[in-house]
């Protein structure tokens, strides 16, 4: 009967710990969801601008930006460069109002975001450093650069 009795323990035993390996398996296999990053373009009456991310780190993969331009009375854009360089050293046009973007190539332009007005538009990023900007004349220099980290 004792025999009867451990052999029993022992195979509820078993079970129990088959049962939480497999739920510790499912609970450690990682997840890769689609990531969602909000967006506000803003300026202010003394003449700053600039941009808010809702994160500024994503994963790797499809990235949908939410972009809303919170502005009252100025369009926007929204454009994103996986890059190395500082805002300082983006090569800028002659008056020195906007990015020259023939220099730059494998520039991702979203377009332009009336007062307002909110958009959406998603792309694939692979890992790297982003900045992402307003090239409306006079906007970057404003400051309307910001940057984000994809992570693998």
């Amino acid at each position: 009967m004792k025999r009867e009795y451990f052999k029993s323990q022992a195979l509820r035993t078993v079970g129990l710990v088959a049962g939480v390996a497999a739920v510790v398996g499912v609970l450690s296999t990682p997840v890769f969801a689609d990531s969602t990053v909000k967006v506000g373009l803003w300026d202010k009456s003394d003449g700053s601008q600039g941009i808010n991310l809702s994160a500024a780190e994503v994963k790797a993969g499809k990235v949908t930006f939410e972009v809303t331009n919170l502005s009252k009375n100025k369009e926007h854009e929204f454009m994103i460069l996986k890059t190395d360089m500082t805002t300082k050293q983006f090569p800028m046009n002659s008056t020195k109002s906007r990015v020259d973007e023939d220099k730059i190539p494998a520039m991702h332009e979203f377009g332009d975001v009336e007062e307002g007005e909110t958009k959406s538009w998603s792309t694939e990023l692979t890992p790297g450093r982003y900045v992402l900007f307003c090239n409306e004349p006079g906007h970057f220099p404003a400051g309307m650069h910001t940057t984000m980290m994809v992570t693998p």
